[in-house]
C-alpha cells in the first residue's frame, strides 16, 4: 500500500504544472491572436482609449517608451479582453453590494442615501435609473490648480473670466455644500476678472439639468449654462441666442458612467437643441471641417446600440483645438480653456466674438508638440477675453480623466 502511494503522489505536482504552464501559455496565444482579430481602438466596458500595438524604432526602444506601450497594448486588446472586464465589472458590483450590506449591518449610523454600484459610482435615493458620483478630497491635486493659476493669471490687456460647473463630484447630495467651497477655491487661485458658477443645490437640481447616468448637462443645462456664461461675458442679456427647439430622438443615451460600470440603467431618450446661428466655419485641430452630426440627428441618422456614446458623436468630441469663425464684426476674439462640458454650447458662446479658439488641455501638448502657454497664445492670436469653463476635473485632474468623452 506505502509503495502504491508514492507511486501516485507525483500527480499533483504534475497538475499543478499543467495548470502553471497554461497560465503562462494563454497570453501568448491571445498576443499570436491579435494580428487575425485585430485591434480596438477603444473600450466599451472601461470607456476609455485603448493602446494599440506600437509599431518598432530604436528611439522608442532606447528611451522604453516602445516597451512602456507594447506591454499595455498586448494588455488592452488581449482577445475576449472586454468580455472578461464586463464580467469583472459586473462581480465588482455584487461585491460591492455585499460589502454594503454587511458594513451597514455593523453600524446602522453610517447609512447613507448613496448605494455603490462600483468603484466610485452610486445610485443615490433609490433611484436606480441615474448614476452619480461623490465628491473626494481634491487637495492632493493642488499642485495642477496652482500651475493652471500661474499659466493664466496676469495676462497683459486680456480679461479672464471663470465659469465653474458644480456637480455630482463636487455636491455630496446627504449635505450639500451652502459654502460652495471647490468653487471658491478655484475662484481664489485663478484670481479672474470676473466669475461665475453652475449651482446644484440638491439632488433634484441634479436630476433637472444632467443626463441620468452621465456627467455633463442635458440640454436644459448646457442652455441654463451658456445663458449665465453669455452675461458672464457681455454684462448684458442683448444678442444672446435664444434657445432652440428640442429635438428628441428615439436613442435612449446610456452616458459614460452606465458604460464605465456596465450597468445600462438609463431610461431617457437623447435630445438636444438646434439653434438658430449665423454662418460660421470650424477649424479642427488645423483642418477645416465641421464639428459635430448634429444635422444627422435631425434626419434620425445615428447609431442605435445601447453603448453608442450620442454626446461626443452629436456635439462633437474632444480636440486639442477647435476654431470658430463668424466673420469681422467687431466683436473681438475669445480663448475659452474647456473640458467638454462646452462641446454642446461651443457654437453658441463663439457667435458673440468674430473668432473664437476653443483649447482641451488634456489633447493640446500631444497634438501641438509643446505645453499650452497662455499668454504667448492670448498675444499671437489677438486674443481680447480668455473663460475658463469646466467642473472640477478641468481645474485639479493633470491629463484625461477616466471615462472622458
Amino acid at each position: 500500500m506505502k509503495n502504491a502511494q508514492n507511486r501516485q503522489s507525483p500527480k499533483a505536482p504534475r497538475l499543478a504544472g499543467i495548470l502553471m504552464l497554461a497560465l503562462f501559455a494563454l497570453p501568448m496565444i491571445g498576443a499570436a491572436l491579435i494580428p487575425f482579430t485585430g485591434q480596438r481602438d477603444a473600450s466599451v466596458a472601461e470607456n476609455r482609449a485603448l493602446q494599440r500595438l506600437p509599431a518598432f524604432s530604436p528611439e522608442g526602444a532606447l528611451s522604453g517608451t516602445f516597451q512602456d506601450e507594447l506591454e499595455q497594448g498586448l494588455i488592452d486588446q488581449l482577445p475576449l479582453g472586454e468580455e472578461i472586464k464586463s464580467w469583472a465589472l459586473d462581480r465588482d458590483h455584487d461585491l460591492l453590494n455585499v460589502q454594503q450590506a454587511l458594513l451597514y449591518a455593523a453600524a446602522p449610523g453610517l447609512k447613507t442615501a448613496y448605494s455603490p454600484i462600483a468603484a466610485g459610482y452610486y445610485h443615490y435615493a433609490g433611484d436606480e435609473r441615474r448614476i452619480v458620483e461623490k465628491p473626494r478630497d481634491y487637495s492632493e491635486n493642488q499642485a495642477h490648480l496652482d500651475a493652471l493659476a500661474e499659466n493664466f493669471r496676469n495676462l497683459d490687456g486680456v480679461r479672464l473670466c471663470l465659469y465653474f460647473i458644480e456637480n455630482s463630484r463636487t455636491v455630496d447630495f446627504d449635505h450639500p455644500d451652502t459654502e460652495h467651497t471647490i468653487y471658491r477655491q478655484v475662484r481664489d487661485a485663478l484670481q479672474p476678472d470676473a466669475a461665475d458658477f453652475f449651482p446644484v443645490p440638491d439632488y433634484a437640481a441634479y436630476q433637472a439639468n444632467f443626463y441620468q447616468t452621465d456627467h455633463h448637462w442635458n440640454d436644459r443645462g448646457a442652455y441654463a449654462g451658456y445663458q449665465a456664461i453669455y452675461r458672464l461675458l457681455h454684462g448684458t442679456e442683448e444678442g444672446m441666442i435664444p434657445a432652440g427647439d428640442v429635438v428628441e430622438t428615439d436613442a435612449v443615451f446610456q452616458g459614460s458612467y452606465a458604460r464605465q460600470t456596465h450597468v445600462l440603467c438609463a431610461d431617457e431618450c437623447f435630445a438636444f437643441r438646434q439653434y438658430d446661428l449665423p454662418a460660421f466655419t470650424t477649424v479642427i485641430n488645423g483642418r477645416r471641417r465641421t464639428y459635430g452630426n448634429q444635422s444627422a440627428y435631425v434626419k434620425g441618422k445615428y447609431a442605435s446600440g445601447a453603448m453608442a456614446n450620442h454626446y461626443a458623436t452629436c456635439f462633437g468630441g474632444d480636440f486639442a483645438q477647435i476654431e470658430y469663425d463668424f466673420g469681422a464684426q467687431g466683436k473681438g476674439k475669445l480663448l475659452v480653456v474647456a473640458s467638454s462640458y462646452s462641446n454642446p454650447i461651443n457654437a453658441l458662446i463663439a457667435a458673440g466674438y468674430d473668432t473664437t479658439y476653443v483649447i482641451d488641455l488634456r489633447y493640446y501638448e500631444a497634438w501641438a508638440g509643446q505645453p499650452f502657454d497662455a499668454a504667448a497664445f492670448c498675444r499671437d492670436n489677438g486674443i481680447d477675453t480668455v473663460l475658463l469653463l469646466g467642473d472640477v476635473n478641468l481645474f485639479y485632474v493633470d491629463g484625461p480623466e477616466e471615462g472622458a468623452e
